[in-house]
């Protein structure tokens, strides 16, 4: 056999079959982008027949984000803003400093902003009616919330949607949960 001409055939094959999964990857990438705008398509419609406006441009690009360890300090120390990539990182409490000591080893795919929208959403309509409220902003943050009462040297930060209605400023875990 001419291990040449045979070589070539295999080298052949392999480059068709790269550029049918290639062909594949595109298409369900494709698919995937359509159903992401349409699902914010249609939360949008939905919170708008309920009554609740939403003023905020919604990202419909999922992200994969990792947790972080903040090392902590304690009040009366220097506070300096500190981000992750460009996610502010947010720490609910007062006088607390931070700096990022590391990330998790594993990016999750957080839910797509329309979702938490969603999900806020049916947080406020049970405390409440939601006709008339107005969505100023959402932006994807890490957010911290130290337990108040102890203090700990190092904590976790995970990535949350920051929702802005009415003045009022809601989080929803990224990670769906």
């Amino acid at each position: 056999m001419d291990w040449s001409k045979a070589k070539n055939i295999i080298i052949a094959v392999l480059l068709a079959a790269n550029v049918l999964i290639g062909g594949n990857l595109l298409a369900q990438h494709s698919r995937e982008q359509a159903q992401a705008r349409q699902a914010t398509e249609n939360a949008y419609a939905f919170l708008e027949q309920a009554g609740m406006q939403v003023d905020a441009q919604l990202p419909d690009q999922e992200k994969k984000l990792p947790v972080l360890f903040l090392r902590l300090h304690k009040a009366g120390e220097e506070l300096t803003e500190v981000r992750y990539k460009d996610y502010p990182i947010v720490v609910q409490g007062s006088g607390i400093g931070y700096e990022i000591a590391g990330t998790g080893q594993q990016a999750a795919p957080t839910i797509p902003a329309a979702e938490a929208l969603l999900k806020l959403y049916a947080q406020l309509s049970a405390e409440g009616s939601v006709k008339g409220k107005r969505v100023e902003s959402v932006e994807l943050v890490y957010l911290l919330s130290p337990d108040e009462t102890s203090y700990a040297a190092q904590d976790t930060a995970s990535p949350a949607w920051q929702i802005r209605v009415d003045g009022r400023t809601y989080y929803v875990d990224a990670y769906g949960e």
